[in-house]
């Protein structure tokens, strides 16, 4: 089973029994029985019980930006902490290949590593923010963009 669930099959203008929702979503019908319990409007009062396309789409839309996390450009995502955080004294390691660029540093938080691919273009504004230790492919520059 997926981590999570599709909507690409869903027809907004269908109903479906929880087996046909487990089904189409790719989640056990013990999911569909938790989403109904957490929230996701049913008609429960007739057997089988059924699940409008529609809300069904919704809902899942709705799980999934709850679990979206903002994360601004002087902080990172930390996998660890499940949230955006700012590197630990600002310090920030860059290593720049081609037109991308690699940004790495450790939690002011739970001491974790973090990473975060930016465009080699953003990194001159970056190490105005960050202090900045850029390493390009050639050779190893602090707080200088290497050109």
């Amino acid at each position: 089973m997926p981590k999570s669930a599709k909507i690409t099959g869903i027809k907004s203008v269908c109903c479906y029994t929880i087996q046909e929702a487990a089904d189409i979503t790719g989640v056990s019908e013990r999911t569909v029985r938790a989403w109904i319990k957490g929230g996701l409007p049913a008609m429960t009062q007739e057997r089988p019980t059924l699940i409008r396309g529609d809300t069904l789409i919704a809902f899942i839309k709705a799980q999934r930006s709850a679990r979206k996390t903002l994360v601004g450009p002087d902080q990172f995502f930390c996998l660890k902490c499940r949230d955006a955080r700012k590197p630990a004294s600002g310090l920030v390691d860059c290593e720049v290949t081609g037109e991308r660029a690699k940004l790495t540093a450790i939690c002011g938080v739970c001491d974790t590593i973090m990473h975060k691919p930016v465009a080699h273009t953003q990194v001159p504004m970056l190490s105005k923010v960050f202090d900045l230790t850029i390493r390009d492919e050639a050779r190893t520059v602090k707080g200088v963009v290497v050109e």
